[in-house]
C-alpha cells in the first residue's frame, strides 16, 4: 500500500469529503483539528469538531456508505487513513472468534445500510439468514474453528471444576550417572466418556484465554504436592531432586502467580528439593523487562528458571547474558542434527561448553536410543530427557521409577 493511501494532509480550510459522496475509508486524526458538518437549505450545521486521535468517517467501512456529513480541517492536519484492506489485515491477525464476530456484524450492517438505501421508504425488513460472502468457505472456516475453541474453552472450565485434569511426569534422567535426577510436569485433560484429550488439542485454546491462569495455579500447588511425596521416598541424594513446570506468557504477566509461588515455596522448607520453572526462548525475548523482574523475585525464592526450547526460536547465544537461568534446554532438533552432522555436534558442543562458562546445567530433551544419550554424555551434556529413558507417567509411576 502506497504512502499516500496511509496518510493525508491537509492545509487550513480544505475540504476532506462532503456529504452525499460516496465513502471508502475512515481516518485518524494524529495533528490538527477537523470540523465535521452538515448543509441543508444553504444553513451549515456543526455536528463536532475533533482533535488528535480521534476516529470518524468509519462507516464507509461498513459498504462504501454514502457520507451523511462534510469534513473540513480547521488547521494543518496529519490524518491516518483506515482501508477496508487494512480492517481486513487486522481481522486476519485476530483470533477465529474475534474475527468471525467482527465479520459478522460488519457484513449485516453492510446489509442493513444496503436495504436502508433502497427499500427503507416501502418495504419491511426482510428476515435474516444466514451471513454469506464471496469468501464463504473461509468464513465458514473461522467460525467453525470460533466456535470448537469456545466449547473447548467451556469444557476446560468444567473440567477444572470436576478435577478432570492430571499431572503426568516425564523423567530427567542424570548423565554422570544415568539415575533419575528430577522430572517434568506435564497436564492431561480426561475427559468422560471421550478419554484423554490430546494436549496440542486444549492447551493452545487455554493458553489464549484467562482460563490458563487457573489452570496454571493448579498445575503448581499439584506440582509441589506431588514433589513433596517424590523427595519423601528418595534416598540417594547426590543432587536435589526437582520438578520442573512450563509457564505460558499469560502466566508471567499475571498478578497471581508470584504470591501463589512465594505461598508453595514456604512448604519445602527443610527438604533439599525444588521447583523450577521452564520459561521458552521466544517468551523470554519478547519480554526481557518482565522477566529479568520476574527471574530476579525466583531467586530471592530459590526458585530456578529454565531457559526451554533454546534454538527453536532465536538461537542467539548473545541474549544469554540477559538473563540469570539456571538451566538450558535444548529442543530436540539438536538430538536429530547430531545423529547426521559432524557441523550439528560441533555446535551443540560449543553451546554447551559456553553454557557451562556461565554456570548454567545443560538439558536435552528427544532422546529415544541409548546412542544419543551416550552422544549427548560426550558433549558434556548434563541432563537427558526423552522417551528412552521413560513417557509421561501419573504420580504413582514416577515414584516407583525413583525407588529402582
Amino acid at each position: 500500500m502506497s504512502e499516500d493511501r496511509l496518510r493525508r494532509t491537509l492545509a487550513a480550510g480544505e475540504l476532506l469529503f462532503e456529504q452525499g459522496q460516496q465513502g471508502n475509508a475512515a481516518f485518524v486524526i494524529e495533528s490538527g483539528v477537523i470540523e465535521i458538518f452538515s448543509e441543508r437549505d444553504e444553513t451549515r450545521q456543526v455536528i463536532a469538531r475533533l482533535g488528535s486521535n480521534d476516529i470518524f468517517g468509519e462507516m464507509a467501512l461498513l459498504g462504501d456508505a454514502i457520507r451523511t456529513a462534510s469534513a473540513c480541517a480547521v488547521e494543518p492536519t496529519q490524518l491516518l487513513v483506515v482501508t477496508h484492506e487494512h480492517l481486513n489485515e487486522r481481522l486476519l491477525g485476530a483470533d477465529p472468534m474475534t474475527r468471525h464476530l467482527l465479520r459478522t456484524v460488519v457484513l449485516r450492517c453492510r446489509e442493513m445500510l444496503a436495504w436502508m438505501r433502497t427499500n427503507a421508504a416501502t418495504q419491511a425488513m426482510p428476515q435474516r439468514t444466514a451471513v454469506r460472502t464471496a469468501a464463504g468457505d473461509v468464513d465458514d472456516a473461522d467460525r467453525d474453528l470460533a466456535f470448537r475453541r469456545l466449547r473447548t474453552e467451556q469444557e476446560l472450565e468444567v473440567a477444572l471444576e470436576r478435577r478432570e485434569f492430571q499431572l503426568y511426569f516425564q523423567p530427567i534422567v542424570r548423565l554422570s550417572d544415568r539415575k533419575v535426577a528430577g522430572f517434568e510436569a506435564l497436564i492431561r485433560w480426561f475427559k468422560p466418556g471421550h478419554g484423554m484429550v490430546p494436549p496440542g488439542e486444549f492447551i493452545p485454546v487455554a493458553e489464549a484465554s484467562p482460563l490458563i491462569n487457573r489452570i496454571g495455579l493448579w498445575i503448581l500447588e499439584t506440582a509441589f504436592d506431588s514433589l513433596v511425596e517424590m523427595d519423601a521416598v528418595v534416598s540417594d541424594k547426590r543432587e536435589p531432586l526437582f520438578l520442573t513446570v512450563n509457564l505460558s506468557a499469560r502466566q508471567l504477566t499475571g498478578s497471581e502467580l508470584l504470591p501463589a509461588l512465594t505461598r508453595q515455596v514456604r512448604r519445602l522448607e527443610g527438604r533439599d528439593c525444588r521447583i523450577k520453572l521452564e520459561i521458552t526462548e521466544s517468551l523470554m525475548i519478547g519480554n526481557v523487562v518482565e522477566v529479568q523482574a520476574f527471574i530476579a523475585r525466583c531467586r530471592e525464592l530459590d526458585v530456578h528458571v529454565v531457559l526451554d526450547d533454546f534454538g527453536t526460536g532465536y538461537c542467539s547465544l548473545s541474549y544469554l547474558h540477559l538473563f540469570e537461568v539456571h538451566t538450558m534446554k535444548l529442543d530436540r532438533s539438536f538430538v536429530r542434527g547430531m545423529a547426521v552432522s559432524d557441523a550439528s555436534e560441533k555446535v551443540v558442543r560449543g553451546v554447551t561448553r559456553i553454557a557451562h562458562d556461565l554456570g548454567l546445567k545443560v538439558v536435552v530433551e528427544g532422546v529415544e536410543r541409548l546412542e544419543e544419550a551416550d552422544q549427548a554424555a560426550s558433549l558434556g551434556i548434563d541432563y537427558v530427557q526423552g522417551y528412552f529413558y521413560g513417557r509421561p507417567v501419573p504420580l504413582a509411576e514416577a515414584i516407583k521409577k525413583l525407588k529402582t
